[in-house]
């Protein structure tokens, strides 16, 4: 028996007057950069706030937990999926608009931005307008509110050396709510939106960040040079970014090529003979090849250096 086709399992629901799409048993797969993962019981694509928020209205009506993602990079979803409904909440970088902006008596700009817009369009864009601060996001994967919850960052910069302050979705009380850097608590790949169980109470709408002016050129210049070596040194395969932390005072992905496993599989996932701590589906992988993966690095680091390394991924999901 042919298995249904997508628009077969879509439905359309009306939700205060607006209609809003929602696929039945969507696979995960489609959504994330790993190219990995189980179905959603449901699932809505949203690119702003108005089909978040009838999402939200729609899911809280069915009684249906819900699991916000954005761009897909730095997540594994396991194969058995996950229950209730899943919002991706993103959009093309063309369709973020023009983005507000309020100059300082510091000389500094607050930026502020959708948590939908994508990480790599920003550092483009910031630089463009020669705002410096985000120019190490160029040729990054994912969007504002996921680096924002992960404290992305690359070559010394980090999204959470520059946020003001955040723009957040209460889930239970379906309120706006505030909260600064410090509730935030940025620290090396974590903050305690992070911390939160899955799924999260909160969700990122959007972020102000502080930028600092200088030069478009100069910013233009470092943006191409960052993205271009994330194209020399970083695989172009379906991965999730860097898996593991680094320890202090050393590389992951250099105790990964000491280790000698540049090249290792297990099943269609392997370690990235480019980058080590890169993890590559090689088409058709499951999550459960990844999680293998992802602990034989760890006891083979451990045996070889007394380190067990700290995924840096979020996983989530069931098994």
């Amino acid at each position: 028996m042919a298995m249904p086709t997508r628009a077969e399992r879509s439905r359309v629901v009306t939700v205060d007057g607006r209609s809003l799409r929602v696929l039945v048993s969507e696979p995960l797969a489609r959504y994330t950069t790993f190219r990995i993962g189980g179905p959603a019981d449901f699932l809505v694509r949203a690119s702003d706030r108005a089909t978040l928020e009838s999402a939200l209205i729609w899911a809280e009506r069915e009684g249906l937990p819900v699991t916000v993602i954005g761009g897909g990079s730095n997540l594994l979803v396991r194969d058995g999926g996950i229950r209730g409904l899943v919002i991706v909440f993103r959009a093309p970088g063309e369709s973020v608009g023009e983005l507000a902006t309020a100059a300082q008596d510091d000389g500094s700009v607050l930026v502020t931005l959708p948590a939908t817009a994508p990480l790599s369009w920003v550092g483009h864009w910031a630089s463009e307008h020669g705002l410096a601060g985000m120019e190490w996001a160029a040729g990054l994967p994912g969007v504002v509110g996921g680096a924002v919850v992960n404290n992305a960052g690359a070559h010394g910069g980090e999204i959470g050396h520059v946020i003001v302050d955040l723009e957040l979705y209460d889930l239970p009380s379906r309120r706006l709510v505030r909260w600064t850097r410090e509730q935030l608590a940025p620290r090396y790949r974590m903050t305690a939106l992070k911390a939160l169980s899955q799924p999260r109470s909160l969700v990122v709408l959007g972020a102000r960040l502080r930028l600092l002016r200088d030069d478009p050129a100069r910013l233009l210049a470092f943006a191409e040079e960052h993205a271009r070596w994330r194209r020399m040194h970083q695989p172009t395969g379906p991965c999730a970014g860097s898996v593991f932390t680094n320890p202090p005072g050393t590389y992951a992905g250099y105790l990964i090529e000491q280790a000698g496993l540049k090249g290792f599989r297990i099943g269609q996932m392997a370690v990235s003979e480019r980058h080590a701590n890169f993890f590559v589906n090689l088409g058709g992988a499951t999550a459960r090849e990844a999680l293998a993966l992802i602990e034989a690095v760890q006891e083979r680091v451990a045996e070889r250096f007394g380190i067990v390394l700290q995924p840096e991924i979020e996983i989530i999901g069931e098994s």
